[in-house]
């Protein structure tokens, strides 16, 4: 993640197209290497003189902007169950002499090729009643709201952190393809990691407290918001500790590790959000942010 190339150049992941009308001058940056269903990437946009403006659009998605003079900051995420496919990446930016410039690149998805998982549950958490469908549902619509309600600043974006101090053992990978009860579910969207019930969970970054709660399938959880429309999410958690509202310190506990919601054990659920597109957490460690 450490190396950089400019579009334009024969890396492989990113295709120059031509450019637009206006000034054809504005660089993206970008790490260097595949990108795959789930993905997450900075880049750094420059121009020839310092933005006051820059607008960035993936796959009908304004995607976030941190501004910083020359170089502005956007981040890139590919939701994990994109097609493969070549997309458009389209930025518009103006400079502080009121010059206008836009580019257009082309963005290669690769299929993550992820595994299939097949588990036996209690009828009753796989095939729910009528009551239990109308929770689920009222519950996924408050999330989604999340997404679209809280994409400004402040942007907490320095160097992330994993929830778990220790190194535990990952127990369901990020896009596993779930057969449950012979029945097939939604992708994973997260990383599970099993550990032992009461094993402090911590922020991976800072940010503000948008949700607590307890969810049919998800159990006692917390979102953070980091910035932009930049979430993780911490599912499954015997407790927390912390409050809708409340602003948070990277490394603070957040709760504990628990088996509440639908959980055949004690584990954490750690997952990630972009404006409602899901990627693997773990991009999160290996962003390359200035």
């Amino acid at each position: 993640m450490g190396n950089r190339g400019v579009v334009g150049l024969p890396l492989g992941l990113f295709l120059l197209a031509s450019p637009l009308a206006w000034a054809a001058d504005l660089q993206v940056h970008h790490p260097k290497g595949p990108l795959v269903q789930g993905d997450l990437r900075s880049l750094q946009v420059t121009a020839s003189e310092p933005l006051t403006r820059l607008d960035a659009r993936f796959r009908e998605l304004s995607l976030p902007v941190r501004p910083g003079g020359k170089t502005f900051t956007v981040l890139l995420a590919v939701d994990l169950e994109t097609p493969p496919d070549t997309y458009p990446l389209e930025f518009e930016a103006r400079g502080k002499s009121g010059r206008r410039y836009r580019r257009r690149v082309r963005i290669t998805v690769a299929d993550a090729r992820f595994p299939q998982q097949h588990l036996t549950l209690p009828k009753a958490m796989v095939d729910l009643d009528a009551k239990t469908l109308d929770r689920v549902r009222r519950e996924q619509t408050v999330i989604a709201g999340i997404w679209k309600k809280w994409l400004g600043g402040p942007y907490s974006w320095r160097a992330f952190i994993p929830p778990l101090e220790e190194s535990v053992e990952v127990s369901s990978e990020f896009g596993l393809r779930r057969i449950l009860n012979g029945q097939p579910r939604r992708p994973h969207s997260g990383v599970d990691y099993r550990t032992a019930h009461g094993t402090p969970v911590r922020a991976s970054n800072g940010g503000l407290v948008v949700y607590t709660g307890e969810m049919f399938f998800n159990g006692n959880s917390v979102i953070l918001h980091h910035g932009g429309g930049l979430f993780t999410i911490y599912l499954h958690l015997q407790g927390y500790r912390v409050k809708a509202g409340q602003k948070i310190v990277k490394g603070d506990v957040l709760g504990w590790v628990g088996a509440t919601g639908r959980a055949t054990g004690p584990h954490l659920h750690w997952g990630a959000n972009l404006r409602g597109v899901r990627f693997d957490p773990r991009r999160l460690l290996q962003l390359s942010l200035p």
